[in-house]
């Protein structure tokens, strides 16, 4: 801990230069896109002409910048520190929309390495019950899965609807790969039927996979969205919030996410038995 203080220590002033000013903010990410000439920067991040020149020559300065024929462009170190601005706008950005799906809700089932990379949810939108909707998360959830032919779920809860709509994606020669606790695996056999999830198995359309640990989330990736859910800090499940997203680099974190538990999931076959309590897990 102490050598982190000590590396704030040297930094802080290099932070400070970026934070403190908008203008050497917007010369850096505005140059992101290629070189430019004033005229060009003065029309897009719209400041005047002597206070981006104030700014230019305070970037130039600490190499961040050259210029070259009336041109302004990033240096290699510019390249790295706007990509790094840019890369704490989102994070911020993506903190700040999903404060409510985070704040008092249990993250400890999303890998460190994911949330460096938070800044990927940028382009979402959170969902919330109300006071003539309790339901409203659930209902958008299945109206998005309703579109899709293809699912992926990572799941410690049992959501009737979201089953039925797998199950008619299955029946329909859609795929479905599913991570769950032993817990949601026996009501899916309860619901399904050990037969049917045994035929889809063996077509293929099925890959079914049972996670030992009590994953305190609900993660749905389809053909075009991610769907997330949370557990509150005291353990239960909150069904009135969860989030959203059409974006690209959204779909490719859940994706990372559920990836991640696929690496410590067992596979579930069937052992042609009729009962769900003689299912057995096999090691991959």
């Amino acid at each position: 801990m102490d050598y982190m203080f000590e590396l704030y220590e040297q930094v802080k002033d290099d932070m400070k230069f970026f934070i403190a000013s908008d203008v050497r903010a917007k010369i850096l990410i505005s140059l992101r896109s290629g070189s430019k000439n004033l005229a060009d920067l003065r029309k897009e991040i719209h400041l005047s002409s002597s206070t981006i020149l104030h700014g230019m020559n305070q970037l130039e300065q600490k190499n961040f910048i050259f210029r070259e024929s009336g041109n302004y462009s990033l240096s290699q170190t510019g390249e790295v520190v706007s990509n790094k601005l840019i890369d704490v706008m989102r994070s911020f950005y993506s903190l700040n929309l999903c404060e409510g799906l985070f704040l008092n809700h249990d993250i400890s089932c999303i890998p460190p390495n994911l949330f460096k990379d938070i800044g990927c949810l940028e382009k979402s939108f959170i969902v919330k019950s109300t006071s003539t909707n309790i339901m409203r998360p659930q209902e958008v959830l299945s109206e998005f899965l309703a579109k899709s032919k293809n699912f992926k779920q990572l799941t410690s809860v049992y959501n009737p609807a979201s089953v039925q709509i797998f199950m008619n994606t299955l029946e329909n020669g859609g795929d479905v790969q599913l991570i769950m606790t032993k817990g949601i695996i026996d009501k899916l056999v309860e619901t399904a039927g050990e037969e049917k999830l045994d035929k889809w198995i063996k077509e293929g359309n099925l890959k079914l996979m049972k996670i030992d640990e009590d994953v305190k989330i609900s993660l749905t990736t389809g053909d075009n969205f991610i769907a997330l859910g949370l557990f509150s800090a005291d353990g239960a499940y909150d069904l009135n919030i969860s989030l959203i997203s059409h974006g690209e680099e959204a779909i490719s974190w859940g994706e990372r996410l559920f990836e991640h538990y696929l690496q410590i999931a067992n596979l579930v076959e069937f052992k042609g038995r009729k009962t769900h309590d003689e299912i057995v897990a096999l090691e991959k």
